[in-house]
């Protein structure tokens, strides 16, 4: 994974834009202290904030407008942190319409190593789940009885195989990252995720 971002760094270069790259980590220090955790850290270190969906819509405003503007924020464009502050963004969004509409663009993007694919998987994981689907790398858990349990993915016999094509870690490596970011125990319980209801 080390040297796949590196490689993606050399193929890119550091990033031409430093204006709009210092605006995304500064919008990627706002998501992440909306959750809790602080610069610095490595685990959740604080309380979740009340008025999540708020900020959430609003670091979601700004990005669509650096979209209409200058396109998805590339590794070439704004080097590859705020690229995947980009992503980090996209992922906590509360627009999958939006979301879903700019995924094959994305998947496009990553194909080229002009973004970092590994970043991208959450973003589909986080749009599977969201449409009551299966998810494919298996990034996403559910807070249940006090543990963290994984949705439901598809094909679960090659998951590790697929999340090593996009440069994620095999489950077990990822469940324990969960555990020391969360402190709480990733289960062995499997979720399905829940269809939006019907309008």
């Amino acid at each position: 994974m080390a040297r796949r971002h590196e490689a993606l760094i050399q193929q890119n270069g550091p990033g031409t834009d430093t204006v709009l790259r210092d605006q995304l980590l500064a919008m990627k220090q706002q998501d992440q202290e909306a959750r809790g955790f602080r610069a610095g850290s490595t685990g959740l270190q604080g309380q979740i904030a009340t008025n999540l969906a708020s900020i959430d819509q609003d670091l979601t405003d700004q990005l669509k407008q650096i979209f209409y503007a200058k396109g998805w924020p590339t590794i070439r464009l704004v080097g590859i942190d705020a690229s995947n502050a980009a992503m980090l963004i996209l992922t906590h969004t509360p627009d999958h319409a939006w979301q879903r509409s700019i995924l094959p663009q994305l998947e496009t993007l990553a194909d080229s190593g002009k973004i970092d694919g590994s970043t991208l998987a959450l973003v589909v994981d986080k749009e599977l789940v969201a449409t009551g689907q299966l998810q494919r790398y298996g990034s996403q858990f559910k807070f249940v009885n006090g543990a963290m349990a994984m949705y439901a993915v598809e094909d679960p016999a090659s998951l590790d195989q697929r999340r090593a094509q996009v440069l994620l870690p095999p489950m077990d490596v990822y469940r324990d990252m969960l555990e020391h970011i969360y402190h709480l125990k990733a289960s062995n319980q499997i979720v399905s995720a829940t269809p939006p209801a019907a309008k």
